[in-house]
C-alpha cells in the first residue's frame, strides 16, 4: 500500500510546476568547529545564495549561522530561531549546503522535514540536489517520508516489545506517582544473577483514605460537579494541598492503579481488547493494576488518552484498594454522564462572561439563568468557587446579568463621549511606542556595526591564517577568530531579542489603533450589530472586569 501511494503521489507531483513568484529565502549553515578551510560557514552561505539567485526570483534572504555546534541534535541557537521563524511563515524556502547541516540524526531530520511540509515551505539541499520546489524534489520527499515512517514504526515496535517485557514485571517505571502512592526502590537479581535496581509503588495511607472517600462519594452522588462541591465543602485537598477540580477528580476515578486485580478486572479489560501482559492466574484479588501505553503524548506536551484496546494491562507489585466491581461501575457512570454533558457557548445572553472575575477569590464567574416556560426571564453572574464550594470558600453576592452588561456598555459610552481624554491617552501611548521604536532601531544599528567589525576582523585573520606556516601562530589566530565568533554570536542573540521587542512594539501599536477603532464601531453601531459581533468587539477592547460585590471595575486592553 505504501508504494501504491508513492506512485500516485509521484505522478501528481510531476504534473506540478514551480511557482514563479518572488520568494523569501532562508539559508542555514552549520559547522562543528572552525578550521579556516573547506566548507566554512561563509562558503556554505555564498553557495546557497548563488543557488537561490540562479533558481528563484528572490525577494529577501535571511541568514542563520551555527558555528561550533554538532549536528547530533537540534539544540542550536540559530536553528531554534530558524524553527521559530518558519512557524511564523517568515520565509518560503529553506536552503542548506548539505542535508547533514540540518541534522545528522535521521529522526530529527525527519521531524524538521515534517515541520517544513506542515507550513508549506520548500527545502533545498545543494550537495544532494534535494529541492522540494521541483517535481523530482517533491518525489524525493515522499521517498524520504516512506523510510522515515518505516523507521518510526520499527522503533514503535521495539518500544512496544520492551513495554511488554516491563509490564510483566509489574514495576513502576517512573514519572509522577498517583495520589496514594510513592515510588520505592527495590533490589533484585536478573537471570544472570546480576544485581539490578527497580521501583515499585508503596502506599501512603492518609492519601489512600481520601481516594477511598472520593470513590464512595461518587458512587453516591454520581456527578463530578457534586463530588467537586463536596470536596470543597469538606476542605479535602489534593496531595499538593490544592482544591480538587473536576479534571483532577476524574483522573483519580479513571486510574486503574486503584483497582484490585481479580477475575472481574481481567474479564473487563479483556472484553475491551486490551493486551493482557499477565495470565488470569496472576490476578490474585489483592494487587493493584498497572497500565502501560495508556497515553499519547503529542507535541507541546499535549496528552490524550488512548483507546483501551491499545492499553497493556499488568498486575502491579502494589496493593489495590477499590473492588473491581465498584471501579468498573464508576467507569460506566462516567461514560454515561459524559454523553449527557450539555453544549456550551450557544447562549445569546451574557456579553461580559469572558472577562468577568470575582475580586474576592479571583475565580471566574459564569452565567446562570432563571427560566419561565422554557424562556429566559433574567440571568445572573455567579462566582464559580462560590457555586462549587456551596458558599463555604466564597460568599460574594450574585451579579444581575442584564444590569451588569448595560453598566459596562454605559462606561464605554462615557469613555467614547469624552473623546478628548481618550484620544489624548491613546496619543500619548502612540508617542511612547514611537520613542521606544526609535531607541530599538538605534540600538540595532549599533549592534549590526559591531557584528560587521568583528566579521571584518575574522576575514583579515583568516587571510593571515592561510599565509601562515607556523603552527603556533595558527593556533593563536584560530583562538582569536573563535573569540570574535563568540562575540558575534552574543550580539546576534541581542539582535534577536531586539527584533522580538520590535515585533511586540509593532503589535502594541496595532492594539492601540484597534482599541480606538473597536470602541468607535461598538458605540456607534451598538443597536445594529448582532450579539456575537458585540462580544467580538468587546474582546478587542476589554482586558478584564472585576466584581467586588458592589462595583464593577473595567480594565481596557493595554491599561496597567
Amino acid at each position: 500500500m505504501v508504494f501504491i501511494f508513492f506512485l500516485k503521489s509521484y505522478i501528481m507531483v510531476l504534473l506540478q510546476t514551480r511557482k514563479g513568484d518572488a520568494m523569501r529565502i532562508a539559508i542555514y549553515s552549520r559547522k562543528s568547529k572552525f578550521t579556516g578551510k573547506g566548507e566554512s560557514i561563509q562558503n556554505q552561505i555564498e553557495l546557497c545564495k548563488e543557488y537561490a539567485n540562479k533558481h528563484f526570483e528572490v525577494e529577501e534572504i535571511y541568514i542563520y549561522e551555527d558555528e561550533g555546534f554538532s549536528g547530533g541534535n537540534t539544540d542550536r541557537p540559530e536553528f531554534k530561531r530558524l524553527v521559530k521563524d518558519l512557524t511564523k511563515k517568515k520565509f518560503d524556502t529553506l536552503i542548506c549546503y548539505r542535508l547533514d547541516r540540518i541534522s545528522r540524526n535521521i529522526s530529527d531530520f525527519s521531524s524538521t522535514m515534517e515541520l517544513l511540509e506542515e507550513h508549506d515551505i520548500n527545502f533545498v539541499s545543494i550537495r544532494e540536489q534535494f529541492d522540494t520546489s521541483t517535481p523530482m524534489g517533491r518525489a524525493m520527499m515522499y521517498i524520504t517520508s516512506v523510510f522515515a515512517q518505516l523507521e518510526r514504526e520499527t522503533i514503535a515496535e521495539r518500544i512496544k516489545d520492551n513495554m511488554h517485557q516491563l509490564a510483566r514485571s509489574g514495576r513502576w517505571l517512573g514519572g509522577k506517582t498517583p495520589t496514594g502512592y510513592e515510588s520505592e526502590s527495590i533490589i533484585y537479581h536478573d537471570e544472570n544473577l546480576v544485581q539490578r535496581k527497580a521501583y515499585k509503588l508503596t502506599s501512603i495511607q492518609s492519601e489512600l483514605e481520601i481516594v477511598n472517600m472520593i470513590y464512595d462519594k461518587y458512587l453516591e452522588v454520581q456527578s463530578l460537579t457534586q463530588l467537586e462541591s463536596w470536596t470543597l465543602e469538606e476542605g479535602i485537598k489534593s496531595k499538593n494541598n490544592k482544591n480538587f477540580d473536576k479534571s483532577a477528580l476524574k483522573l483519580i476515578l479513571t486510574n486503574p492503579v486503584y483497582c484490585k486485580a481479580d477475575n472481574l478486572a481481567y474479564e473487563y479489560f479483556n472484553n475491551l481488547n486490551a493486551e493482557m501482559a499477565a495470565p488470569l492466574s496472576d490476578f490474585d484479588g489483592t494487587s493493584g493494576l498497572m497500565v502501560f501505553n495508556k497515553n499519547n503524548v503529542k507535541r507541546k506536551k499535549k496528552v490524550s488518552r488512548k483507546d483501551e484496546s491499545e492499553w497493556i494491562i499488568a498486575v502491579g507489585k502494589h496493593k489495590g484498594i477499590i473492588n473491581s466491581k465498584d471501579w468498573i461501575t464508576v467507569q460506566n457512570m462516567l461514560k454515561a454522564n459524559s454523553k449527557k454533558a450539555p453544549r456550551t457557548g450557544t447562549s445569546k445572553h451574557g456579553l461580559i462572561t469572558r472577562f468577568l472575575r470575582c475580586k474576592s477569590c479571583g475565580s471566574k464567574m459564569r452565567i446562570s439563568y432563571r427560566k419561565v416556560d422554557g424562556e429566559v426571564k433574567n440571568y445572573y453572574y455567579k462566582c464559580l468557587l462560590k457555586e462549587r464550594s456551596r458558599k463555604s470558600q466564597c460568599d460574594i453576592i450574585n451579579l444581575n446579568g442584564s444590569l451588569a452588561d448595560q453598566i459596562v456598555i454605559n462606561e464605554l459610552k462615557k469613555i467614547y463621549s469624552n473623546r478628548n481624554n481618550l484620544i489624548s491617552e491613546l496619543y500619548n501611548r502612540k508617542n511612547n511606542i514611537k520613542e521606544l521604536s526609535k531607541t530599538q532601531g538605534s540600538a540595532k544599528d549599533n549592534l549590526e556595526k559591531e557584528v560587521n567589525k568583528y566579521k571584518e576582523s575574522i576575514n583579515n585573520l583568516t587571510l593571515q591564517l592561510a599565509e601562515s606556516d607556523s603552527s603556533i601562530a595558527s593556533k593563536y589566530i584560530i583562538e582569536q577568530i573563535e573569540n570574535f565568533h563568540k562575540k558575534i554570536t552574543e550580539i546576534n542573540t541581542k539582535l534577536q531579542e531586539l527584533d522580538e521587542e520590535k515585533e511586540s512594539t509593532f503589535i502594541e501599536q496595532m492594539n492601540v489603533d484597534l482599541l480606538e477603532e473597536s470602541i468607535h464601531k461598538l458605540i456607534e453601531n451598538f443597536h445594529n450589530i448582532d450579539f456575537n459581533e458585540k462580544k467580538s468587539l468587546l474582546n478587542q477592547i476589554i482586558e478584564y472586569i472585576h466584581w467586588d460585590g458592589e462595583h464593577l471595575e473595567v480594565t481596557l486592553l493595554g491599561q496597567r
